[in-house]
């Protein structure tokens, strides 16, 4: 670790004090994106001088930089700095690996999330969904988010991942403890902590019994029993309940959030509404605007490897270094009026699923349920009204958006 202040003497003393920013602070749970927007505007390559490292703020530093390739690592963690620090990380996944350990293994995974295993399963995500509206027609609410998008992702992820659809509450409870998150502390509290060990045991079970059952069942979990690594050895089965573990919570927390922001702007956009009600094929482009405008991960980190050089910055081997997605996409120099919401923007590239290398593998998958849901509400029920006094939207500095949304369904 180099003496404190070191790192910022490539740094006019001004550019620093204009604006303040920990990825941890108060604020930016609450509410981070006004201190994004200056963060672009006053100090876009912003020093994190607790941990000798970078946040990048703009859309094309944060392309150009994903880009870096072997250069860069996810090795030491990519959602925690005190992991980004050097100590190893106790979350091994496929997004936590490098080089060609990575891509061998995406690549044996792709076909389980490539865009035409999403068409396969839209057709059982839209019964799903409708299974799901018919359930609560009567009582005339459903929360968008627990009773209908975190119900569809599970049995997504049960599909796609080989696990009994009857287990998706168990897996619910312990991703909801996974994202749980206590006042003063920084990252994740022991509770958290308690549902990652509680996922990881059930999922290392489910590898154990696939193996020794013998089935071929064709999903993922085959893949992972049967996979060899990059040195011919097969996966353990805690290693095997690692990668599934990303499968499971990347696929039922997001996209929840994503659907009920895509209700909530909707409604705060009547016309826009509208328009889609008048003209489904709209959905599609809606849904990507969605994705830009309420960028549910707030950062990803990299350790770098080898120094590399982003528009005349350089950033030095050892550094951490963390991309703020939400702020790449409200990013003036690459979305016009980007504070705008307008469902008829489709924007060409967005940074909602990272770039390059490790890019999200569910990308196909979460495009597809935020359509067929958008598409079935506002078919059936294009009048929702959102309960705003009972919308529940929790402060965190990793995946931010709602936790409860109720919505009443009229008759």
């Amino acid at each position: 670790m180099r003496e404190r202040g070191a790192l910022l003497r490539s740094k006019p003393l001004e550019s620093r004090l204009l604006i303040q920013y920990d990825p941890y602070m108060p604020e930016i749970k609450e509410d981070p994106l006004p201190i994004y927007a200056r963060m672009r505007e006053e100090c876009p390559i912003y020093p994190l001088e607790r941990w000798d490292g970078w946040a990048l703020t703009r859309f094309q530093d944060i392309w150009d930089f994903s880009r870096q390739g072997e250069s860069l690592s996810t090795a030491n963690g990519n959602q925690d700095l005190n992991l980004l620090e050097g100590r190893p990380s106790t979350l091994q996944t496929l997004t936590s690996m490098d080089g060609n350990a990575h891509r061998l293994l995406r690549k044996a995974l792709f076909p389980h999330f490539s865009p035409s295993a999403a068409r396969r399963l839209a057709e059982p995500v839209r019964v799903w969904t409708r299974e799901c509206l018919d359930a609560h027609q009567e009582s005339g609410r459903i929360d968008a988010v627990r009773e209908l998008a975190q119900q569809i992702a599970v049995r997504v992820s049960c599909t796609i991942g080989g696990v009994p659809i009857e287990d998706c509450d168990l897996l619910l409870d312990l991703v909801h403890g996974f994202f749980s998150r206590e006042a003063g502390t920084d990252g994740m509290p022991e509770g958290g902590r308690k549902a990652v060990l509680g996922l990881w045991d059930y999922l290392e079970a489910a590898a154990r019994e696939r193996r020794a059952s013998g089935r071929d069942c064709g999903d993922a979990l085959d893949t992972l029993t049967q996979y060899r690594d990059d040195e011919g050895r097969l996966l353990s089965d805690e290693r095997i309940a690692r990668h599934m573990l990303l499968l499971v919570v990347g696929a039922t927390e997001t996209l929840p959030k994503v659907f009920a922001s895509a209700l909530q702007r909707l409604e705060e956009h009547p016309d826009q509404r509208r328009d889609l009600r008048a003209d489904p094929s709209l959905i599609p482009a809606a849904v990507m605007e969605v994705l830009r405008f309420d960028t549910p991960t707030q950062w990803l980190g990299r350790t770098v490897l080898r120094d590399v050089e982003v528009r005349g910055h350089k950033f030095r081997a050892g550094q951490p270094v963390i991309m703020i997605f939400p702020s790449a996409n409200r990013d003036a120099n690459e979305f016009d009026d980007p504070d705008r919401f307008d469902v008829r923007r489709n924007p060409q590239r967005i940074l909602t699923f990272g770039h390059a290398d490790h890019r999200c593998l569910g990308n196909h998958m979460a495009v597809m349920e935020g359509r067929v849901l958008l598409e079935e509400v506002l078919d059936r029920f294009p009048e929702y009204a959102v309960i705003q006094d009972e919308t529940v939207r929790p402060p965190t500095e990793f995946v931010q958006g709602y936790s409860h949304y109720p919505i009443a369904l009229p008759a």
